[in-house]
């Protein structure tokens, strides 16, 4: 029996991928899901079409969620907080300098996740025990789980689409007008190292049987009604009806133990004390890289061993347009990345920097009162153009000039500790919004500096790295397949084995490797 710890987007594309083979697969999943009260709240809102929603229907889905000056300090899905519940069943965590969290829940993060999906660029995992040629087969069979916005420009010679069916969300106004502006002048643009397109997302835009398709309904940052976002939870009743697989809920993966016949994996139940056992021929562990380093952290003894844990720093830069965009607040639209800038130049850093570029939603206004003050009195009738203007731009740092994260397991608790961000990396920061102050005259839009804002480590949840993948692993390190130094029959397929974090998006990365790492299940 082949078993598979965790179903976030690892978990699940590794599942897939060792069903294709005809092996017998046993998923074991805490499995934490949205309150069945809010869910049937959400059912009643997926059957009708927005213009039927009364006024307060909605009200549920924003919850608490209040932005600061770093954007929401922790989103929501459907107004819970169900994806970072139960995390004390882990292990007494503590965190210093970070909020970075684990998850428990049935998909794991891909329930707050932003949809964004690209590819890793060659020149930025040039230093892998393995090549982009590995990855690429599997970043087709990746997208062939999801639905993807997406459409072939600037972008799709640098980081190929992998895909022959992408259907784009329609852009908002305001993207619309950045994306012509940046088209005019693409050739200077791409001459001064800027590349650009449209955001790719792993979202339905088109109706199907199922649903209808994106409504524009601009709720997406809450959690969307119909469920077009990609959550690999949706893709469990898909795997259940394979007769090889086996859901196990409730069960929380603590330590493994391999001998010369197998693995012993142990578990508890979630919310009990109650102890389980299983007897696998190979185990692949997919739990998200705080989980899975305690995992494997247990197994070893390895206490109070601190091990670094690599991140892609999020910045956040707020731009100003030169021309706004009317009546932005009764716009339908959806809310998710509109396009993406990529910073291809050496003399800002040596990686490339990536941008997920937002227009209006309307955490806008709380978002900015929380950094400038006495801005409520400006989004006055009078003034609400502002709102039409600014664009966010959220921003990532390669993990080679990111601050880093620290994770150590005692007997007692998982600390996790965030090191603070170095003059140097600050450097390059200034060194991108002036990049793109350099190109006003192109982009027709200004970075407004005064609302920079630098996350704490891990803030951006693309970590991973504390078991990187070598040629000839020692110490804490795993081979190309996954298996940290010792283990024979114990694959590590979610981040936890990524040697770096490229500022680009991780989640379609993650479940490419895990992919790849299960089709060699027969080669091992």
């Amino acid at each position: 029996m082949i078993y598979v710890a965790g179903s976030g987007p690892a978990g699940v594309s590794c599942a897939a991928a060792l069903l294709r083979q005809g092996l017998a697969v046993t998923m074991l999943d805490p499995g934490v899901q949205l309150e069945p009260e809010k869910r049937r709240a959400v059912d009643e809102l997926k059957n009708k079409p927005p213009e039927q929603w009364r006024g307060t229907a909605v009200e549920f889905l924003k919850g608490n969620l209040a932005p600061d000056p770093v954007g929401v300090r922790q989103k929501q899905a459907y107004g819970s907080d169900f994806p970072y519940t139960d995390i004390e069943e882990l292990a007494h965590l503590r965190r210093v300098g970070t909020v970075t969290t684990p998850s428990l829940a049935r998909g794991g993060l891909s329930n707050v996740w932003g949809a964004a999906i690209l590819p890793y660029a060659a020149s930025d995992i040039d230093r892998w025990p393995i090549k982009l040629a590995e990855l690429e087969p599997h970043y087709r069979d990746a997208m062939e789980q999801m639905d993807v916005s997406a459409t072939t420009d600037g972008l799709s010679s640098i980081f190929p689409l992998y895909t022959d069916r992408p259907a784009p969300l329609a852009p908002s106004r305001q993207a619309a007008a950045l994306l012509a502006d940046m088209n005019r002048r693409a050739g200077r643009l791409n001459s001064a190292g800027i590349h650009f397109g449209a955001s790719r997302l792993a979202v339905r835009a088109r109706p199907n049987e199922q649903s209808p398709g994106c409504v524009y309904c601009g709720l997406c940052l809450y959690g969307c009604p119909y469920d077009l976002i990609f959550n690999s939870a949706d893709a469990l009743p898909r795997l259940m009806g394979e007769e090889n697989f086996r859901y196990v809920p409730d069960c929380i993966v603590t330590r493994v133990e391999e001998s010369a016949g197998g693995v012993r994996v142990f578990a508890k139940g979630r919310g009990s004390e109650k102890r389980l056992d299983f007897q696998a021929d190979r185990v692949y562990l997919a739990c998200g890289t705080i989980s899975t380093t305690q995992i494997l952290l247990q197994s070893l003894e390895a206490f109070d061993t601190p091990l670094a844990m690599l991140d892609s720093c999020l910045f956040l830069l707020p731009m100003a347009r030169f021309r706004g965009v009317p009546d932005v607040q009764s716009e339908r639209l959806h809310t998710l990345s509109q396009a993406f800038i990529e910073i291809i130049d050496p003399a800002v850093c040596p990686r490339i920097v990536h941008a997920q570029i937002y227009t209006y939603n309307d955490l806008y206004p709380a978002a900015l009162a929380a950094k400038f003050s006495g801005i409520k009195a400006m989004l006055k009738p009078a003034a609400r153009s502002l709102l039409g203007r600014v664009l966010i731009g959220q921003c990532y740092l390669h993990s080679d000039f990111s601050p880093r994260l620290k994770i150590t397991l005692s007997r007692n608790e998982l600390l996790l500790e965030g090191e603070a961000i170095s003059p140097d990396a600050r450097a390059m920061i200034g060194r991108v919004s002036h990049k793109l102050w350099t190109q006003w005259r192109s982009l027709r839009m200004i970075p407004l500096n005064a609302g920079l804002q630098i996350a704490p480590p891990g803030r951006g949840f693309h970590s991973g790295g504390t078991f990187p993948m070598t040629e000839r692993p020692s110490g804490f390190a795993s081979d190309t397949l996954g298996r940290p130094a010792g283990f024979k029959r114990v694959h590590v397929v979610d981040a936890t084995v990524f040697p770096s974090i490229p500022a680009t998006t991780i989640t379609l990365p993650v479940m490419a490797n895990a992919r790849r790492i299960a089709a060699r299940h027969g080669e091992v």
